[in-house]
């Protein structure tokens, strides 16, 4: 079994990849947005505290699991770059490099993560103390919330390294063209994660709930990730033949460097969410203290509707960078072309769906009639604005994996904080979450037209832009 499906992915015709390369992955990440979906609807007909304490501690898990993305995107982007200057070599010495390389990516990515997560333990009550949840007469929120959301975020810190070595592991694979593999541990991953919460959430009462509700989902976390990432890990080292390396004589001096020039951007790219989430989460707190809880809900409904975005982000980027260093820059003209239109189409039908059903998603999510009007307002508005929301997703994530981060960077930062969060606060102070909503929307569809701008003035680049051979090696040739 070849190790590294270099030519598959420079030789197969552009849409049949983008369809052998997404499908497969599909189910995992339907799973993986579902699976939000799905812990946040048990706790809500738990028990309201729980799923305020749920909405508290979001800011800091969606950092997390940001994070965690940013970290293989960096990772993703060294391979890719790896392996397209060693495809002339031979087998041997093609995989013995990238397994190096693979080997100083995960230990490097390891020992950050552990002290990010020490770094977070010692703030997250200062983080939430900023968020609002004092017990403090003036709090919006008591103290029994502060104390479910910093237990349940101490939980899912320590599953955080788990976390990352999965995303690392399965990353890997899927740039080295291990599709089916990579897309069937994340599957089972994922099922294992509904089955553990659906069992500890539990279906009693707050007074019943001390090691239940969202402590119960923690643990779940925790189970499902640790198993895995010991999986994941036995899977790359035995599918990519790391058997008999001997740490020691790995040189280490350059590999925080090079997986920092991504993954600085990568990192503040993903960050920009979790802080646009927690400052709405203040603001709706300080203004709207009822409708807190759906807060939490519509984030995730709006994470399910942008299912095939996500898709794309995780399967195309690997390729489509291996077509950019190969300097095939026709096809990545055709891979970006052919992936939006597929978005656009898909996100329209999603928005229609969504619309019409407006009052069967109601009565699923068991709310409160006085939230009814919000969660019209956010089917009316936001899911359609998702077409430019999909559309930035993708230029973020090809533009990092050919090597343009600062310039992905660059757009987040408009996405989330220049043009979504002053929206939305105004839009909240002025017409409540309906407001706010509006303001969303408005924001998705200004950042597309300038993430549609930059991708089409990339796409006329001419030939004397491409990466010299002279760069490429010096990249590969400086192991240290």
């Amino acid at each position: 079994m070849p190790l590294c499906k270099q030519q598959w992915m420079l030789k197969t015709s552009v849409l049949k990849l983008i369809i052998y390369s997404s499908l497969p992955i599909f189910p995992a990440i339907f799973l993986l947005v579902a699976y939000d979906l799905f812990e946040i609807t048990l706790i809500a007909k738990l028990c309201s505290e729980h799923l305020s304490a749920l909405s508290f501690s979001a800011p800091i898990t969606i950092a997390m699991t940001g994070f965690t993305i940013a970290l293989s995107i960096a990772t993703n982007n060294w391979i890719c770059r790896v392996k397209s200057e060693t495809s002339t070599y031979s087998d041997d010495n093609m995989m013995g490099g990238l397994n190096v390389n693979v080997i100083r990516a995960l230990t490097v990515v390891g020992l950050f993560t552990l002290f990010i997560s020490l770094l977070l333990y010692m703030t997250t009550p200062l983080i939430y103390s900023v968020l609002g949840t004092t017990s403090s007469p003036t709090s919006a929120v008591d103290l029994a919330v502060t104390s479910l959301a910093t237990e349940y975020t101490n939980i899912r810190l320590v599953s955080w390294l788990p976390l990352v070595l999965i995303w690392q592991c399965n990353g890997i694979l899927r740039s080295l063209g291990h599709i089916k593999p990579a897309s069937t541990v994340l599957t089972l991953w994922m099922l294992s994660k509904f089955a553990l919460s659906y069992i500890l959430i539990g279906d009693g009462t707050c007074a019943q709930s001390s090691n239940s509700g969202i402590m119960g989902a923690g643990y779940g976390h925790l189970i499902s990730d640790t198993c895995f990432a010991f999986v994941s890990l036995l899977i790359t080292f035995r599918m990519l033949g790391i058997d008999n390396i001997v740490i020691q004589k790995i040189k280490w001096r350059n590999t925080f460097r090079q997986i920092s020039i991504t993954g600085l951007n990568a990192t503040l790219q993903q960050l920009y969410m979790p802080v646009c989430i927690g400052v709405l989460t203040y603001f709706v707190a300080s203004i709207a203290h009822e409708k807190l809880p759906l807060l939490s809900i519509v984030f995730r409904i709006e994470a399910l509707a942008l299912l095939t975005p996500m898709v794309f982000t995780a399967s195309l980027p690997g390729i489509l960078a291996a077509n950019w260093w190969a300097n095939e820059y026709s096809r990545v003209k055709s891979f970006i072309i052919n992936s939006f239109a597929i978005v656009f189409i898909i996100q329209i039908a999603i928005a229609l769906l969504l619309f019409a059903n407006a009052q069967s998603i109601f009565i699923a999510l068991n709310l409160s009639n006085v939230l009814k009007a919000d969660l019209d307002a956010f089917l009316l508005f936001v899911p359609i604005s998702l077409i430019g929301a999909g559309f930035v997703m993708l230029t973020q994530s090809y533009l990092n994996a050919i090597n343009h981060a600062t310039q992905a960077n660059v757009l987040s930062l408009s996405h989330k904080i220049l043009f979504t969060l002053p929206l939305a606060i105004i839009g909240l102070y002025y017409l409540s979450l309906t407001g706010m909503f509006i303001a969303i929307a408005v924001a998705n569809m200004i950042t597309a037209f300038f993430a549609v701008k930059r991708l089409r003035q990339l796409s006329q680049q001419n030939h004397s832009q491409r990466l010299s051979t002279h760069a490429k090696r010096t990249l590969i040739n400086n192991p240290q």
